[in-house]
C-alpha cells in the first residue's frame, strides 16, 4: 500500500497536523509489526556503483527499532522544518539494519521531482542509492515512506534528496 501525504501551509499547522503524523506514524509502525503485512517497497536503484549486496537473509529480518532523525536543509523539510525526515535502524551482526526511511519534500510550485534515499558503506563509499520514487505534486509539502529494510556492513551515512532540494541532508553513523 503506498501513500502519500499532503500537509497545507505552514499557516495551517499546529496541533492537529501533528496529531495526524503522530496517528499516521502509529499506523505505519503497527503495519510493519503485524505479521502479514508488508510495506511496498520502492525498487533498489544503482547510483554509480552496482546494486546493493545484502545478505539474502537481510531484507526478511531487518525491522529498525531505533528512531533517528535527519535534519532539515532546504527543500527537503517538514511544515515545522525541524527534520528532513527519519528512519529506524539497528545494530545486527555484521553492520547495522536499515528499516524504514521517512522523508518530507516542500514542493513551492507543481513540479515533478525524484526523491531518493543513498546509503554511504564499506561497500559503497561513494553512496548507493537503495530506494527512489518520482512525484509530481502541487504547493505544499509531503511525505513518503521507504522500506529499505537491509543491513549495511560499515555503515557510515544515510542520507535523503529530492531534485532541485538545494541540498542533501543525512545522518552519519559512527565507525
Amino acid at each position: 500500500m503506498r501513500r502519500i501525504l499532503r500537509t497545507g501551509p505552514a499557516r495551517q499547522t499546529g496541533w492537529l497536523s501533528g496529531s495526524w503524523l503522530a496517528a499516521l506514524l502509529i499506523i505505519g509502525l503497527m503495519a510493519l509489526l503485524i505479521p502479514g503485512v508488508s510495506p511496498v517497497m520502492s525498487s533498489a536503484t544503482a547510483s554509480q556503483a552496482s546494486p546493493a549486496a545484502a545478505p539474502a537473509t537481510a531484507g526478511a529480518g531487518c525491522l529498525g527499532v531505533t528512531p533517528a532523525v535527519i535534519p532539515a536543509l532546504g527543500f527537503i523539510t517538514d511544515p515545522d522544518r525541524t527534520q528532513g525526515g527519519h528512519l529506524w535502524w539497528r545494530a545486527e551482526p555484521g553492520g547495522t539494519c536499515i528499516g524504514t526511511v521517512v522523508q518530507w519534500v516542500q514542493y513551492n510550485a507543481t513540479a515533478a521531482k525524484t526523491w531518493r534515499v543513498i546509503v554511504y558503506s564499506a561497500q559503497h563509499p561513494g553512496g548507493q542509492v537503495v530506494a527512489e520514487q518520482t512525484f509530481t505534486l502541487g504547493r505544499g509539502w509531503y511525505w513518503w515512506s521507504f522500506g529499505v529494510h537491509q543491513v549495511f556492513p560499515g555503515l557510515s551515512a544515510v542520507c535523503i534528496t529530492a531534485d532541485e532540494s538545494f541540498g542533501v541532508p543525512c545522518l552519519h553513523f559512527g565507525t
